[in-house]
């Protein structure tokens, strides 16, 4: 079986080949891994992909998952050096499995006793070191602080669980949305290197498998990144003098006299640039998985193809000799034989859809040559964003976690011929992962499973009676008829009959009148037949079949419910209340009653994939920018009460001023102020932020200051907008309420500066993340959200918290009374209420805590991308937190929320009411409308 290894359905080949084959992998329900089988007693030689084999489908792999077993001698296999390499492979594994850092993919599973053994991990989205640096030139600065803390970061806790990485390459460092992650554990079996596998530099990498090798391979990891490829290294000393040491200390001769990875980490933990945030990829990651893409095809189909889609796909689904779902080749002519010119028309649009994206290919049995390579640019996605991999190929994976590079020129997302054009050959699903990795193909099939196996064998009695001249000995009888023709009357949900084999189920009819007279007053074609055996079915069995209908509709709705309330809390609590009404199955029924702080919801309905938006400090003003218009909208009424059109040059950032009457936007080259009360923006000033990425831009809470930065190019500034002139030139600096102090970031050297001038010395600060540091209200105590948690301190730099409030995701806010406190990241807020304590004075102290600090609300929200994080405000009350998320989503959370009711379905349907016809059919095409209120 070569779709599926153990529990985990297989997709794209991920590796450039090599030992160790790495394919993208889905468990049963659609989660994402990546999956490594190592070479075992190939070790020694390393071995060149097929790369034939690997611009070919999963259907037409005849023995893929046979690979490191065919590639090896008789006399080798089952022999003393396999033994030996599953012995390595196993004691690298139970060691990687022990590993627990946020810098390093987990491994999940191993198999090590199966043919071949495989280890799954994380798979990891974002480029390979290797490959930003092949594209966008080596690193400088602050960002090789960055990435050597991160990789020793993870060395370190390698080392430290017993394990080894025996492969660290810039391929095996991952660029994601986290920051930098190592990749392959627990798949280097040793104890000779890969062939090729390593960078090409001066330094040739170490045989011996060892802490000390991957030190060694750590400092040839930096030489790369500040200097590129050995056929085109930069020139000029890129590495500043703390880093240089560091570096050449590990590349060191004498594996003795190498710092370990923890030495290298606390000499970078002193040098301030270290601590300057995390190091992200310079561009937008873009590797969906194979669900999204398949499901983003789908929504931009016309509605007449999207009906035809589950037809199309179904249709390419076949079973395995132990009766599994599997993926099978269906000619075109097939697809679309008995269809009339609109839906053959529309067949070939669905497919050509699908066949640029990569998820349908053209069939090519085995030993046929292979056509050239058509893969379109959209199909090349997943393998172009590799960097080098093993054996001088194209790279590793983001999602390689699992150990080898992955190849642009021999990872197939698409296969051979997936070209555009339609064709007149068999088709198939490019990977069977596609069956479990797509939710909306995966309902259809469960829905329709049963009867898949009745419509293959009535289509190829079709296609052989059709074949055969129509020979009258070719139809079908009895209880094969009968079994088809129940299906076809009521056990269909999307799949449809062409004429061919509406026109064989007639001949067969016709058959059976011709021998049975009593029949000739029952039916008259197939469609009465079709109509009466349904009659009789509904007559019947009305109950039963309508009941399992809306048990399974009642299962999907819920199911959709719980996928949409991050985005659209409103609308899921009316799809879920809808599926109550269909059946009050236990989904149904937890997704009804489901507790969601989130009361209401705001789109802004002009939102783009370009799209800028900024809320306003209380909560109350959501400013858009599209297409070089500005809109303000009122978040309580949905209303917009502003507009104008913005600046001529593009906008990188925009954020409101503390009063929520001015907005500021940073351009590309300078920077504007819009008085939202007058009719334009006004003229431009200062400075802008010309590198691309995650950027921002933030006033001070006094409103004096404008700050901006770019946070992958180190790109920051602050312009002080009375004296019109820059301010903090050179510095990392937080500013305290009404502008009054700041915290001045510089390592040991840190302080707090008064507005007036006078400092005080702050070395508690060299090791703190400035981007996320925070005043609080009263000027008194700072948050901060480091690795291990956030921690309030007072100036002094003492906890006023006895924990750390845990998880430490991002972004910090306080409400205007200092009581609760905000955080956010890319798809998560949580909001903790701080406790207190009495003073002396018989007020409350809020800087010495004796109670618990209490987690009210940490909910899910839409993922808002790599360039951006999701922002939280409170309203001018506290009462509420709004959160700007995803594409100009804001989510109103109610901090207070009432007690559960009683009936949970009538509390719907007084505050929200239900599901209005289009919302049904956006999300419950499958059935026609009914109300549910």
């Amino acid at each position: 079986m070569t779709d599926r290894l153990g529990g985990y359905w297989l997709g794209a080949r991920l590796d450039g080949g090599g030992r160790v084959i790495v394919r993208e992998a889905y468990d049963e329900s659609g989660v994402r891994y990546a999956l490594g089988m190592p070479g075992l007693t190939a070790a020694g030689r390393g071995g060149e992909p097929d790369t034939e084999r690997d611009r070919q489908p999963d259907s037409e792999r005849s023995g893929e998952l046979d690979t490191e077993r065919d590639r090896q001698p008789d006399s080798e296999r089952g022999g003393a050096a396999d033994a030996a390499a599953r012995a390595r492979l196993a004691a690298a594994a139970e060691a990687a499995a022990r590993v627990r850092s946020l810098s390093v993919a987990a491994v999940v599973a191993a198999c090590l006793d199966g043919d071949p053994p495989y280890v799954v991990s994380e798979y990891i989205e974002g480029p390979t070191l290797r490959q930003v640096v092949d594209r966008h030139g080596p690193y400088a600065g602050d960002d090789l602080y960055r990435l050597a803390a991160a990789t020793a970061t993870a060395l370190a806790a390698v080392h430290e669980s017993g394990a080894v990485h025996g492969a660290l390459t810039p391929d095996k460092v991952i660029l994601g949305a986290q920051g930098p992650r190592l990749v392959g554990l627990g798949l280097w079996t040793g104890p000779a290197p890969p062939g090729g596998q390593g960078p090409a530099l001066s330094a040739e990498p170490e045989p011996e498998h060892r802490p000390a090798t991957d030190v060694h391979a750590w400092g040839r990891l930096l030489v790369f990144a500040a200097y590129g490829p050995i056929d085109r290294l930069g020139h000029g000393e890129r590495l500043d003098r703390p880093l240089r040491g560091l570096v050449a200390a590990a590349l060191h001769r004498d594996p003795e006299r190498r710092p370990n990875a923890r030495q290298l980490l606390l000499s970078l933990l002193d040098v301030p640039q270290s601590q300057q945030g995390s190091l992200l990829p310079p561009e937008p990651i873009d590797d969906p998985p194979l669900g999204a893409r398949a499901e983003a095809v789908y929504l931009r189909l016309g509605p007449a193809d999207q009906d035809l889609v589950p037809d199309v796909l179904l249709r390419l689904v076949g079973a395995d000799s132990e009766g599994a779902d599997t993926i099978m080749p269906v000619t075109r002519e097939d697809l679309v034989a008995g269809r009339d010119a609109d839906e053959i028309a529309a067949i070939d649009r669905v497919l050509e859809a699908y066949k640029k994206e990569g998820l349908i290919t053209d069939h090519r049995p085995p030993g046929e040559p292979a056509a050239a390579d058509r893969r379109p640019p959209g199909d090349r996605r997943k393998t172009d964003r590799r960097g080098a991999g093993e054996k001088g190929g194209a790279g590793t994976g983001a999602g390689a976690d699992a150990g080898a590079g992955s190849g642009s020129g021999t990872g197939t997302d698409a296969g051979a011929g997936a070209g555009t054009g339609t064709g007149t050959g068999a088709v198939v699903i490019t990977h069977a992962a596609l069956l479990r990795a797509w939710p909306r193909l995966r309902e259809w099939l469960d829905g329709e499973r049963d009867g898949l196996a009745v419509h293959r064998d009535l289509a190829r009695a079709a296609r052989r009676w059709e074949a055969g001249g129509r020979r009258e000995a070719e139809l079908l009888q009895g209880e094969p008829l009968d079994r088809a023709l129940a299906w076809a009357a009521s056990g269909r949900r999307r799949m449809t009959l062409n004429m061919d084999e509406q026109t064989f189920l007639d001949a067969a009819m016709a058959r059976g009148r011709r021998r049975s007279r009593r029949r000739w007053t029952v039916v008259a074609g197939l469609l009465p037949v079709v109509l009466l055996l349904g009659l009789w079915q509904t007559f019947w069995q009305r109950n039963d079949a309508d009941g399992r209908l809306e048990r399974a509709m009642a299962k999907v709705a819920a199911s959709r419910a719980e996928a949409l309330r991050p985005a659209d809390p409103v609308t899921a609590r009316k799809l879920s209340l809808a599926a109550w009404r269909l059946a009050p199955i236990p989904e149904a029924r937890r997704a009804l009653a489901a507790a969601d702080a989130a009361v209401a919801v705001f789109t802004d309905p002009w939102a783009g994939p370009r799209s800028l938006h900024a809320i306003s400090d209380d909560g109350a003003r959501l400013a858009a920018l599209e297409e070089n218009t500005l809109r303000v909208y009122d978040l309580a009424s949905g209303r917009e009460v502003a507009k104008t059109a913005g600046p001529a040059q593009s906008v990188r950032a925009m954020a409101w001023s503390p009063d929520g009457r001015t907005l500021a936007l940073v351009g590309v080259d300078r920077s504007y102020l819009w008085d939202t009360a007058s009719p334009s923006v006004g003229p431009p000033f200062g400075r802008g932020l010309g590198a691309p990425g995650e950027q921002a831009a933030w006033f001070s809470p006094g409103g004096g200051l404008l700050f901006a930065s770019a946070r992958q190019s180190g790109e920051r500034w602050a312009w002080d907008l009375r004296a019109r002139r820059a301010a903090f030139v050179g510095e990392y600096a937080v500013v305290g309420p009404g502008d009054g102090m700041a915290l001045v970031f510089a390592g040991k050297r840190s302080e707090i500066r008064q507005r007036g001038g006078a400092e005080s010395g702050a070395a508690w600060l060299d090791r703190m993340p400035w981007e996320y540091t925070t005043f609080a209200p009263d000027g008194r105590r700072v948050a901060i959200a480091e690795e291990s948690g956030i921690q309030i301190y007072g100036l002094d730099g003492a906890p006023t918290h006895d924990t750390r409030l845990r998880p430490s995701p991002g972004r910090l806010r306080f409400s205007a009374d200092g009581r609760l406190l905000a955080s956010t990241d890319s798809d998560a807020v949580r909001v903790w209420r701080l406790a207190e304590n009495a003073g002396p004075d018989g007020g409350t102290r809020p800087d010495v805590s004796a109670e618990s600090d209490v987690l009210i609300v940490e909910r899910p929200v839409a993922a808002t991308g790599v360039d951006r994080t999701a922002q939280a405000v409170f309203t001018a009350d506290g009462r509420r937190l709004r959160v700007l998320t995803g594409r100009g989503i804001v989510l109103t959370i109610d901090l207070s929320p009432e007690p559960a009711p009683a009936d949970h379905a009538a509390h719907v349907c007084s505050r929200y009411g239900e599901l209005s016809s289009e919302e049904w059919t956006r999300h419950l095409p499958e059935l026609p409308y009914r109300k549910t209120c």
